[in-house]
């Protein structure tokens, strides 16, 4: 889009040094001709018309360019206006016209137009008034007239094609204001012919109409290769003088062919983007951008595709000057390609497993049955029941009217609306519904006939004995036994009794006989830790919050964490409050809420009144699902606290970034789900349940007593299933939720948001005391540029900006789910349940556009997710606190303005443009010239943005932590798709970077025995980043001696030697020092309780991984798999055998060998040989190796280019000598991807050695439309490029997450607290061997199992072809047999002996 910004002012001013002409046509025109007092005015004067249509396109508001250069400098706050020549029936006036007064449309054309403004001009009837003020002046009746004559005057019309614009100095721009008299004028079709036929030719002899509509179709199509772009110096219609024409100096195509064939792209693109983003920072508005702003492909997150520009290109004997572009060519061209293109894939698709249409159905299916039973449950809780039949059957009569049209067939879809009526006792609709499914073919369940023995207890039925009979045997000869009913099923509010009651009244004799759950394990690598192994599990005995809490504190604290999450946010002191007393902040917050109090009543009456119009709609509507349902489930109070709570979230927003409109609607309309989520609870019983489920699972965690008879030491997840499994009455909490669709959910956020928009208004005047009242919206739209892209967002009034900054506002409001717990959270039981108490939270981070992961969690038996959900569960009870030092010193550092070195960031306002410099910029006439000038202002508003993003992460990160300080609080964990684990709070984490970090200890305290102390110096040596390459014992000497140096940091943080601030990671640095000083000064370190988490990291843990898998010996070693009397450096290994490589070309005479002669270093190669495992490609590592030689001060930088080439090649080389089985192993993974995905049409799956299954949501994008309405990996194929590059590190990711939650399992398993960041394990001091044992156990373990054999007949079990299809007679038999013979290849491994990771002491250190 911003090319087609600059080819619109190709020859409006000087665009990147190309010295352009304005406007040929003002060129080719005489002073004398123009009879216009205005265009003489603008046009001739003193500012030529390039300054003139330069201002225009850098001006905040198009209209007002043509005075704006005089008025900046006069008056920085000046009112815009633009000059207005209104020419009526009897006069002709110049009217100052304010911008404000200016209709959308008209800006739209302004912006538009490719004249000068000077030639702008308005045509009205509005008569002429008897007062005229000061800015009407009466203009050349003359040409009033004229212009009479030729276009208002019906006697003696002119022909058609005699109209010429030479004729007329002024261009009609006719808008879409009212002409009530003048329509009178023009009842005839010759009239109006006529004035259409004036306009279209002068569009047609303007010069830059035709080229900039063939610029937008060449730019947008990139047919640069389909165009002659040679000059032609012929002259145009209208144009006399010849002369005039040979001064200039390009042709729109030459102009074309240097701006977007001749140079780089690259350079061109961000410069511009630079100069558009520079002016929306600024405010200003980019002309261009107007023409776009109701485009609806601007308000999806990404734009692709391109429009096709219709038009017509004139007759070219009129434009001899310029060759036409071959647009018809060009388009018969493309749509050859695609057909082309679409007979390739209509090739691939025969390979494939699934069709396309196939693929579409079960999308639209899929879609169908979640949009449906989301509406149903949401009319049944409002009662709303037999809407809810009619919408059914509108979709049943739909698909049996329309063959392709999805069917409705899914079971729980009956089984709502059936729970609806028998909530009601209405036995014939629930025949109704059953005879539905009797036609439709759907089997009936013991959900269904749960609700059936509801209904009818419920109902007024006289003989309820000989109908619940009937049903019974119905249910029998389907094998459905009355306890199924019972132990089955699930149910709400009194729906459990009801149906018991229906059973005894057909078996008085009855009692349920619950099925207890599957609590155990069914994996191999967890027989140690199965229920019988109670030696092996006796640390589940003891509590992780031993001494921490007690059960009455517990239960307290529960009971306060569940009215945050029915609350929805927390609210924490703003560290960086100022002086509350001061004038200004008690005007500010007085006058803050008079308007929170007004805009809630004004909010008020909008919902109520848009929510009539919407249910009037939807009485009229066409359609069966409306959005008025989902605007009822909330109180009217309820939807004003969110859209109150919405706009303090776009106030507390950046001013140079928001997210989307549409990332805006869709998370406000969640938030509305996740409200009637809680409200439901509260309504149907759930919500008491869970109180008392948890206030028992608080009494285990604490005392860790026995939960049923036998006796056995379970874990949390254990714990719980067993207690609902006690307490079977009442509700289920392990009800299905039933999600509301994306699309639901962003129209429901489009709802209330457009009364933001539309109704919310602030006072603009409020901050001058003598100015009326005037009301403006308090929230406006702004395009921002965005990559190529440019995206729709939100940003309030500077004048409410101004007043939430003054009122300062001494509370900051975080989400719960963003929060820590003050409680422990619930344990994952299945994929569908969730880690907080009542607050939604997804078991795996993924994309809400991607379903088949789900599918997998849903379809795998449930005990085989029990390890991964246990680690997750186990990194949840560990309980947490606040290192209050440290804490006190980083607020300290961040109150006195911030440290750039300490990872505390200063304020915005800090930065000081005077010593700003850009890169590489030095001094002298240059650094002051105008392109300097104005590189240099982007980049300062680039930095400050950038200062102040950091600053508020810092602000809430501290403020939380300070909220917490003298708290316990625990860290509710999930996963994402490949089995890798995260917070789920982002603030306060040990996800965090260094000072996060620093923030952190354990809530509970050991002492720190024998080796704790000693294991405290090592860990502070090693975040230090000193003697990486030292054996233990030499590290431990250089500690003791560097001893001083710990306690003066411990001692003087801030005005000491500041040894710690030197260290690699500075604040956990100063954290240990302190936890140092304070062992060693205590009368017995070994009895010293400790609470300070001591780290063990794992050395280059992908190839770690690699080389285990591959049996390499070279690599293992290289990687500390072997044993080692010292640390091995497998970047250094890397880098000597690169230089070896080196001396031997350079000996050859290869000048980028000797070129490269004291430059391969460790450095220089270290982020590639990480990267590899990663799938990093030749041309990313390239950069990488160039980025790196660029930053040596002595490398000659004409060589960085060659020599990073060269580079590049020996690191891969050199990694493929190291690890001869690791590249076949990666090879192996990538060309099984690529046949997955491209022959087979399939997504990667595979399922993790504990039993994850894991499925990568990579696909192909579709448009914005179709993605809301279906998952994308549902109707879409997968993206070959992104799967096969993406396996093998996703891969080798779900690997070391199986590693660390065996590690973690075990430790939880021996009483040891253990806590990860991925490769990255912490303990306590005192248990760090013992981890390092079980850490090297689980990893023997691990890469024992048959992994690479596995993961190959899960995939040819999944993906190959029946033999039957690998018959040459069959439709792409050769790459059928291709893959089969590709799944099996399994690769060779080497001779390294794993067990030998057992003694490595570095493997972990």
């Amino acid at each position: 889009m911003h090319r087609i910004a600059s080819a619109r002012n190709m020859y409006h001013n000087s665009l990147y040094g190309i010295s352009l002409p304005s406007s040929n046509l003002l060129h080719s025109t005489n002073f004398s001709e123009i009879k216009c007092s205005f265009c003489q005015k603008n046009i001739f004067g003193a500012y030529n018309t390039e300054k003139y249509n330069h201002v225009r396109h850098q001006s905040t508001r198009t209209v007002s360019a043509l005075k704006s250069l005089r008025k900046k400098v006069k008056h920085k706050s000046y009112k815009k206006y633009g000059e207005l020549l209104q020419v009526g029936e009897k006069e002709m006036t110049e009217t100052k016209v304010s911008i404000s007064k200016l209709r959308a449309s008209q800006l739209s054309k302004l912006a538009a137009s490719p004249v000068s403004l000077g030639q702008l001009h308005q045509l009205t009837n509005n008569a002429k008034t008897e007062t005229k003020s000061p800015g009407i002046t009466q203009v050349d009746p003359e040409l009033l007239q004229s212009v009479r004559e030729k276009i208002l005057k019906l006697s003696s019309p002119p022909v058609i094609n005699e109209i010429l614009l030479e004729d007329d100095k002024c261009a009609l721009v006719y808008t879409n204001l009212t002409i009530p008299r003048l329509e009178n004028k023009f009842k005839t079709k010759h009239d109006i012919d006529m004035v259409k036929a004036s306009y279209y030719d002068f569009r047609k002899t303007t010069l830059y109409d035709q080229k900039l509509q063939d610029l937008r179709y060449a730019i947008n199509e990139g047919l640069n290769q389909q165009f002659d772009i040679n000059t032609s110096t012929k002259g145009i219609i209208g144009v006399e003088n010849s002369s005039e024409l040979q001064s200039l100096p390009k042709s729109p195509h030459a102009v074309f062919r240097e701006l977007f064939i001749e140079n780089q792209l690259d350079s061109y693109d961000q410069e511009l983007m630079t100069h558009i983003s520079n002016m929306q920072a600024q405010g200003l508005a980019y002309p261009v951008l107007d023409d776009f702003g109701d485009d609806a492909a601007l308000h999806s997150e990404v734009i692709e595709g391109h429009e096709d520009m219709d038009f017509d290109p004139g007759d070219p004997g009129e434009t001899p000057m310029v060759k036409s572009f071959k647009v018809q060519k060009a388009k018969e061209a493309q749509k050859r390609k695609k057909e082309l293109r679409e007979r390739r894939r209509a090739q691939q698709e025969l390979n494939m497993k699934q069709d396309r249409k196939s693929l579409h159905r079960r999308g639209r299916q899929l879609a169908l049955h979640s949009t449906l039973a989301a509406h149903l449950n949401v009319l049944c809780s409002l009662r709303m029941v037999h809407e809810g039949r009619k919408v059914l059957q509108y979709y049943r009569q739909r698909g049996s009217r329309v063959p392709d049209h999805p069917k409705v067939t899914d079971v729980k879809i009956y089984n709502t609306l059936l729970h609806g009526y028998a909530s009601m006792g209405e036995t014939e609709n629930m025949k109704e519904l059953l005879s539905f499914m009797s036609e439709d073919g759907i089997e009936r369940s013991a959900q269904t006939y749960a609700a059936v023995f509801e209904c009818i207890e419920r109902s007024s039925v006289e003989d309820k004995n000989s109908v619940l009979e009937s049903y019974r045997g119905q249910m029998e000869d389907k094998g459905i036994h009355l306890n199924d009913l019972m132990d089955k099923t699930n149910f709400l509010y009194d729906q459990r009794e009801m149906v018991l009651q229906a059973i005894q009244r057909i078996q008085p004799d009855f009692e349920p006989q619950y099925t207890p759950p599957i609590l155990d394990y069914n994996c191999a690598l967890m027989e140690r830790l199965k229920l019988t192994e109670t030696e092996a599990r006796e640390g589940l005995n003891s509590s992780p919050a031993e001494g921490v809490v007690s059960l009455e504190e517990l239960i307290k604290m529960g009971k306060e964490q569940m009215d945050i999450e029915i609350k929805g946010e927390i609210e924490v002191q703003n560290i960086d409050i100022k002086d509350e007393s001061s004038p200004t902040v008690k005007f500010c917050r007085e006058k803050l809420k008079e308007t929170e109090d007004r805009w809630r009543q004004v909010i008020k009456e909008a919902f109520v009144r848009n929510l009539g119009t919407l249910k009037s709609q939807s009485v009229a509507s066409h359609t069966a699902i409306t959005l008025y349902p989902y605007l009822k489930v909330l109180e009217v109070d309820q939807f004003v606290d969110l859209i109150m709570g919405e706009l303090s979230k776009l106030v507390d927003g950046s001013e140079t970034y928001s997210p989307t409109f549409k990332l805006l609607q869709r998370d406000l309309g969640t938030q509305v789900y996740h409200k009637y989520q809680i409200d439901q609870y509260r309504k149907n019983g759930a919500l008491a349940k869970i109180e008392r489920i948890y206030e028992k699972y608080c009494e285990w965690y604490v005392k860790r007593t026995a939960v049923d008879e036998s006796g056995r030491a379970y874990n949390c997840r254990q714990a719980w299933q067993a207690l609902l499994h006690r307490h079977r009455d009442g509700a289920s909490l392990d009800m299905e939720e039933i999600q509301w669709p994306l699309e639901t959910r962003q129209n429901v956020g489009k709802f209330l948001y457009n009364i933001i928009i539309n109704d919310i208004k602030i006072d603009v005047n409020m901050f001058k005391s003598k100015a009326k009242e005037r009301l403006l919206p308090a929230v406006y739209k702004v395009h921002r540029p965005w990559g190529r892209l440019v995206r729709l967002e939100l940003k309030p009034h500077p004048v409410l900006a101004r007043l939430w900054a003054g009122g300062a506002r001494p509370g900051l409001r975080v989400r719960a789910a963003l929060a820590p717990a003050l409680a422990p959270p619930a344990p994952w039981l299945s994929h569908a349940s969730r880690a907080h108490l009542l607050t939604p939270t997804p078991l795996v981070r993924m994309p809400l556009y991607v379903q088949n992961q789900w599918k997998r969690l849903e379809e795998a038996p449930p005990e085989t997710l029990y390890p991964a959900l246990d680690s997750l569960n186990q990194l949840g009870e560990v309980p947490w606190a606040i290192n209050k030092r440290v804490l006190d010193i980083q607020l300290h550092v961040f109150r006195s303005g911030g440290n750039k070195k300490l990872d505390i960031p200063p304020p915005a306002s800090s930065l000081n443009p005077q010593q700003f410099r850009l890169p590489g910029e030095r001094d002298g006439a240059d650094a002051n010239s105008p392109a300097n000038a104005f590189k240099r202002r982007i980049a300062i508003n680039r930095a400050r943005a950038e200062m102040h993003s950091l600053w508020c992460d810092a602000l809430y990160k501290l403020s939380l932590a300070n909220h917490f300080r003298d708290s316990r609080f625990w860290l509710a964990h999930n996963m994402d798709f490949r089995g890798r684990v995260y917070a789920c709070p982002p603030h306060v984490s040990a996800l965090g970077a260094d000072a996060a970090r620093a923030l952190l200890v354990f809530a509970r305290a050991r002492p720190l025995g024998a080796r704790g102390l000693r294991w405290l110096r090592l860990h502070a040596l090693a975040l230090s980043g000193r003697a990486k390459r030292s054996t233990l014992q030499e590290r431990l000497e250089l500690a003791e001696k560097l001893t001083d140096k710990m306690l003066d940091s411990a001692d003087h943080p801030l005005d000491g030697e500041g040894w710690w601030m030197e260290s690699e990671e500075p604040w956990q640095t100063l954290a240990c020092c302190i936890e140092i000083a304070n062992a060693i000064r205590s009368p017995n370190p070994e009895e010293y309780m400790c609470a300070f988490p001591v780290h063990q990291d794992g050395s280059c843990n992908g190839l770690q991984h690699y080389a285990a898998l591959g049996g390499d010996a070279a690599g293992a070693a290289a990687v500390n798999l072997a044993a080692a009397a010292r640390p091995q450096d497998v970047y250094s290994a890397v880098a000597a055998l690169v230089e070896e490589a080196r001396v031997r070309d350079a000996a050859g005479g290869l000048t980028a060998a000797r070129v490269l002669e004291g430059f391969v270093r460790r450095k220089v190669i270290k982020q590639t040989v990480m990267t590899t495992v990663y799938g990093v490609t030749r041309f990313g590592a390239r950069l990488q190796i160039a980025k790196q030689l660029k930053d040596i001060d002595e490398f000659p930088k004409e060589h960085v280019w060659t020599c990073s080439q060269y580079l590049t090649t020996k690191t891969f080389d050199s990694l493929r000598e190291m690890f001869t089985s690791t590249k076949l192993i990666q090879d192996w993974f990538t060309d099984c991807a690529k046949v997955i995905s491209g022959v087979c049409g399939e997504s990667v799956e595979w399922v993790t050695p504990l039993g994850l299954p894991v499925v990568q949501p990579y696909h192909r994008r579709a448009p914005p439309a179709a993605a809301l309405r279906a998952p994308l990996d549902l109707h879409m194929r997968p993206c070959t490029m992104k799967q096969r590059n993406a396996f093998p590190p996703n891969f080798i990711h779900s690997l070391d997450s199986s590693h660390m939650m065996l590690t973690g399992l075990h430790c939880q398993a021996r009483g040891i607290t253990f806590v990860s960041v991925h490769d990255c394990f912490w303990t306590h001091p005192d248990t760090v061997d013992t981890m390092n044992e079980i850490c090297r156990e689980q990893f023997v373990a691990l890469h024992s199992q048959p992994i690479l054999d596995d993961l190959s007949e899960y995939l040819v079990k999944r993906y190959s072809y029946d033999y039957s299809e690998l018959q040459d007679s069959a439709p792409g038999a050769a790459n059928k047999r291709r893959v089969n013979n590709l799944l099996k290849k399994v690769p060779s491994k080497g001779d390294f002996d794993l067990k030998s990771v057992l003694k490595s002491v570095y493997f972990f250190s």
